[in-house]
């Protein structure tokens, strides 16, 4: 660890709460290896707490509780009797609090797996423990479904975890607690889906009622922090090992197809309702140049890809404040920005500037005061939209 390039400040840390998956009793998903580890096998709270305490001695401020099929069910007292047992809160309460005791400098606290199954069979409980996540975490936090497909053959044949009417009532579950924007700028906690194509039983058909699927969620109004989209990988000892990559290699159109409309119709209007145009989100690490513009995330699960006009200095935080949108990115300006300093091209990426007014407000600089910038743009409207982002 110690070796690592971007130790301490900049790297997070996974730490593992158990092992195996409560739907060992059945098998489990046909392309998943965990169920094959057996009955899960808890670590107990506090060697978990320990080894964050020992982490975090070292300078590590990031963390992740992950590598697990759910947190939801950490120490659930049914694992190993029932597929899809009740969620244990006191249990992962007593988690969150003893991390945070040990840790009380963290910076992120992110979960990664949350089986949508449980979540929608156990709603109440369900409800109780995201709450816990949220009073001990940090903003910008993922609960990863594994929703693979919602058609319904394919769920019958994978043996997957949740039909349709399911997962949309775990999302309800977690929107409930989580949508509102946290001290960040992101929404504390939203769950991300994750769909795998390459199955058994999968047809044409199974990319029109996942689509129908997606936009049912945007119609409702519900946030989600991502959409995954990935091809089976067929693993030694699984169901689809022995089916391998054909199906996928058969469907490889309707893959793309799907993968194309998804991003415009559904990733895109997701990330303009979690993130509007204004809003300021913190504590982005910027960490690579393309060309002109700098590349940066918020250190987390899953953090947004962030691209900011311009060529700003390497692994430094700064808040930004968003300008427009890309699938699965955001576009947006360090915040606040001086107008007598702004490189243009940062400049010129501001909703309402455009390279020719950019290019107007160079020429005039310096400004002393709101009034010079009015008479520079001849805009009211459009001088008091880009003070928004900028400062004298």
């Amino acid at each position: 660890m110690l070796q690592h390039f971007y130790y301490p400040h900049y790297l997070i840390a996974e730490i593992e709460t158990y092992r195996g998956c409560p739907r060992f009793i059945t098998g489990g998903c046909s392309f998943c290896c965990e169920p094959l580890k057996g009955r899960p096998d808890y670590r107990p709270i506090k060697d978990v707490v320990d080894e964050v305490e020992a982490l975090y001695q070292q300078g590590v401020r990031h963390f992740r509780v992950g590598n697990q099929p759910c947190i939801f069910t950490y120490m659930s007292k049914g694992s190993g009797v029932e597929e899809f047992p009740e969620p244990n809160p006191e249990a992962v309460d007593k988690l969150f609090r003893g991390i945070r005791r040990v840790a009380p400098g963290v910076k992120t606290l992110h979960i990664d797996n949350a089986n949508p199954g449980v979540i929608a069979r156990h709603p109440e409980k369900s409800l109780e423990v995201a709450k816990i996540i949220i009073k001990h975490h940090t903003p910008g936090d993922t609960a990863a479904f594994g929703v693979e497909s919602v058609d319904p053959k394919v769920i019958k044949r994978n043996n997957l975890k949740a039909d349709a009417d399911q997962i949309i009532d775990a999302i309800k579950t977690i929107n409930q607690v989580g949508a509102r924007r946290g001290y960040n700028g992101m929404p504390e906690l939203l769950p991300g889906l994750n769909f795998v194509f390459g199955l058994l039983g999968e047809s044409k058909k199974t990319y029109e009622i996942n689509y129908r699927f997606l936009k049912k969620i945007i119609d409702q109004n519900l946030l989600l922090r991502r959409v995954n989209i990935r091809q089976i990988m067929p693993l030694y000892g699984t169901k689809m090992y022995a089916e391998g990559d054909k199906i996928i290699r058969k469907h490889k159109k309707f893959f793309r197809e799907f993968k194309k409309k998804v991003n415009e119709d559904v990733q895109r209007p997701l990330l303009k309702k979690i993130l509007p145009l204004g809003t300021m989100v913190k504590d982005v690490f910027l960490e690579k140049h393309i060309g002109n513009t700098t590349f940066g995330r918020q250190i987390g699960s899953y953090p947004l890809l962030v691209g900011v006009p311009g060529v700003y200095g390497l692994k430094q935080f700064i808040n930004v404040k968003v300008t427009g949108y890309g699938y699965r990115s955001i576009t947006a300006v360090p915040y606040p920005l001086s107008i007598n300093k702004v490189q243009r091209k940062t400049l010129q990426s501001i909703p309402g500037v455009g390279k020719k007014r950019a290019i107007r407000i160079l020429a005039k600089r310096p400004f002393k005061n709101i009034k010079q910038i009015e008479e520079a743009l001849d805009d009211k409207k459009i001088s008091e939209k880009l003070l928004e982002y900028l400062t004298i």
